[in-house]
């Protein structure tokens, strides 16, 4: 750009640009110097327009370094620039940061004004990020009286209904301005503000809608397709449908005459009563495609009615200075759930944990001494709950954050394990056990017919798992109808078109996580001759949404199958859930790299007693087995059980 004299615009634009992504990167210095430079040029041009987005740019860049003082007059600068020259989007979004350095800066009365004003502006325009961010500071200055909690409580209930009705497709503008953290924020002040307030179900609730609402903002951006025609096109259109709504909130945004304007809103009132019906479809054909396109809610009465006697959950919530953990049991079948929903609110770092258990993984994974870590991690994190779960033999975990990197089973008490005592069941949200448990089915087991993967030829010798083919080979022993692949026979093309007849599934193989894109890990199968790219031998989390399984359970014995990306707010997304939505109740896989000979030895225990048991206690039983012989819990605590645990 800068060769080009003539359109010294651009050189501008693209300055900005690299601001932003130091901004971004933390580079917050390099960022003003940048900024500067662009406003130096858009100075000589005299581009009022981009003068007014340098000044808000700089501003957002003095609020990250925890400046507002040099902030608040950018933006004023900013507002009074875009106000003359009639860029509303710009003058609301600078009020918005006038707000929030005001706030900042302990002026709340200046503070509140700047939100009003944005929220009003904004909610004309139908920006509703900006909507919701206005609101969010609106109750921020509402906690800080505590006379104002219940107009606090309003005003994130009516911040997160507008962000669940935004398009989950983030737009790289959206990630300027931290868009999901943000987003997060709301769920987990009001969180907070509901446990304060002695209301820990509804705490609950909206803790479930953050998890549901960042998973569907992980889907957003991929291209999915599922095994039903009918899915397909519904999924299509609410994808269609949300985007014409974008772009005509966008032209509203711009609008100026009062004619234009009133097109544009009847427009969009149509497309958002055509959503809605869309929407009504999926939820009678499909409630599991409802939870992909919409955050449905979660009622604690009705997830509690469906627990068994002698089944607890804790679901846990990190946030910046606590840990809550939501202990939820039948007790009393007839009650409320305040009788049978307890809320523990533990102090913790949430910087401090993640670390702590990343050094716990490590231990385990290189065989290193584990009891001082193990039992820090037991005190911190059942400790604390134990004396609500008397009477309790299986016991459902729902992690958050970097708790899904934890093998809750191989917490130590100094006496025991969490697995002596427990047998342990995984879920990613609470509203997957809902939809596990409406489809569970009884099978006798001596019919099953099962499918055995094992040792894939990757094309690599040094990927060879010799123990994995005696691993599947040996499964034959518990069930006569059998198809067992290998080496060549094990391709993704194979797999792929037969896996459907299956009420088994074990696949013992390589399994390759992506911490970029959780959607492309892949569990690595032999490549066929095909020359298409999907037929690469990686069959990839996005890929297995499409498959139609009737199996039972998936057994995943491979590298690090059951990790994921894990969102801020939401689960761990990979290749559990996307085996649990292609059908099949319950998934196992392991979290970190396991041994062999260990893993051979769990295994063939989990099938054996399987035909007895649960399968919950015949994994428990699975690994209490292998530690008599290898005690370390690096060998027999990386299995986890997520879904139907019966």
């Amino acid at each position: 750009a800068q060769t080009l004299n003539v359109r010294k615009d651009e050189t501008a634009s693209t300055l900005n640009n690299i601001g932003l992504v130091y901004r971004d990167q933390g580079k917050y210095q390099k960022a003003l110097e940048t900024f500067e430079k662009a406003l130096e040029i858009d100075t000589q041009i005299r581009s009022q327009w981009a003068i007014a987005y340098d000044y808000r740019n700089m501003g957002l860049t003095y609020l990250r370094l925890n400046q507002p003082e040099k902030a608040a007059p950018l933006f004023e600068k900013a507002f009074a620039l875009s106000e003359s020259i009639g860029n509303r989007i710009n003058a609301a979004k600078a009020l918005l940061g006038k707000g929030d350095a005001r706030f900042a800066l302990g002026d709340f009365k200046q503070a509140e004004s700047a939100y009003q004003q944005s929220l009003s502006r904004s909610a004309e325009m139908g920006i509703r990020e900006t909507q919701w961010r206005s609101l969010y500071g609106l109750a921020r200055i509402h906690l800080t009286d505590p006379k104002d909690l219940p107009a606090a409580e309003t005003r994130l209930r009516d911040a997160m209904r507008i962000i669940e009705q935004l398009r989950s497709d983030i737009k790289i503008n959206q990630l300027k301005e931290n868009f999901i953290t943000n987003k997060l924020s709301v769920y987990k002040t009001l969180a907070t503000l509901l446990a304060d307030m002695q209301k820990p179900a509804e705490a609950f609730e909206v803790a479930e809608r953050s998890r549901a609402r960042n998973f569907i903002d992980l889907l957003g951006n991929q291209k999915l397709s599922f095994s039903s025609e009918t899915d397909n096109r519904l999924y299509q259109s609410v994808q269609t449908v949300r985007s014409e709504i974008e772009a005509y909130e966008s032209l509203l945004a711009q609008a100026s005459d009062p004619a234009e304007k009133a097109v544009y809103r009847k427009t969009l009132d149509n497309l958002n009563d055509r959503l809605k019906d869309i929407m009504l479809d999926i939820e009678a054909q499909n409630p599991q495609l409802s939870s992909l396109v919409s955050v449905s809610p979660v009622e604690a009465d009705g997830l509690i009615r469906r627990l068994e006697p002698g089944v607890a959950l804790l679901s846990y919530y990190v946030l910046d200075n606590e840990l809550f953990c939501w202990v939820l049991k039948k007790e009393n079948s007839s009650g409320p759930a305040a009788e049978n929903l307890k809320l523990v609110r533990i102090p913790a770092n949430s910087e401090e944990l993640g670390e702590k258990i990343l050094e716990y993984r490590r231990v385990l994974q290189n065989l290193e001494p584990y009891e001082r870590h193990s039992k820090l991690l037991y005190d911190r994190l059942i400790t604390p709950v134990m004396p609500y779960l008397n009477g309790i033999h299986t016991l459902g975990i729902i992690p958050h954050g970097p708790l899904h990197y934890l093998s809750f089973a191989t917490l130590y008490s100094g006496e025991n394990f969490l697995a002596d005592r427990f047998s342990l069941f995984y879920l990613p949200s609470a509203s997957l056990l809902e939809y596990t448990l409406s489809r569970r089915t009884v099978r006798e087991k001596d019919g099953l017919e099962i499918l055995a993967i094992g040792n894939p030829d990757l094309g690599d010798p040094v990927l060879n798992l010799p123990f994995a083919e005696q691993e599947v080979n040996a499964i034959r022993w518990d069930f006569p109808k059998i198809t067992v692949l290998t080496r060549d026979k094990a391709t993704e093309d194979w797999v792929v078109d037969n896996i459907a007849r299956f009420d088994i599934i074990h696949i013992a193989s390589h399994g390759e996580f992506d911490p970029v894109n959780p959607l492309l890990s892949a569990i690595k199968l032999a490549r066929s001759d095909r020359p298409e790219p999907d037929h690469d031998g990686d069959l990839k989390a996005q890929e297995i949404f499409g498959l139609k399984l009737k199996a039972d359970m998936v057994v995943l014995s491979a590298c690090q199958t059951g990790l994921g990306k894990i969102r801020a707010g939401d689960e761990v997304v990979g290749l559990n859930r996307s085996f649990l939505y292609a059908g099949t109740h319950t998934v196992v896989s392991s979290l970190w790299r396991v041994s062999d000979v260990s893993t051979a030895v769990l295994i063939k225990t989990f099938y054996r007693r399987y035909m007895t048991d649960n399968k919950a206690d015949s994994l428990a039983a699975a690994a209490r087995h292998v530690k008599t012989r290898y005690p370390h819990p690096g060998y027999w605590g990386a299995f986890t059980l997520v879904g139907d645990y019966y």
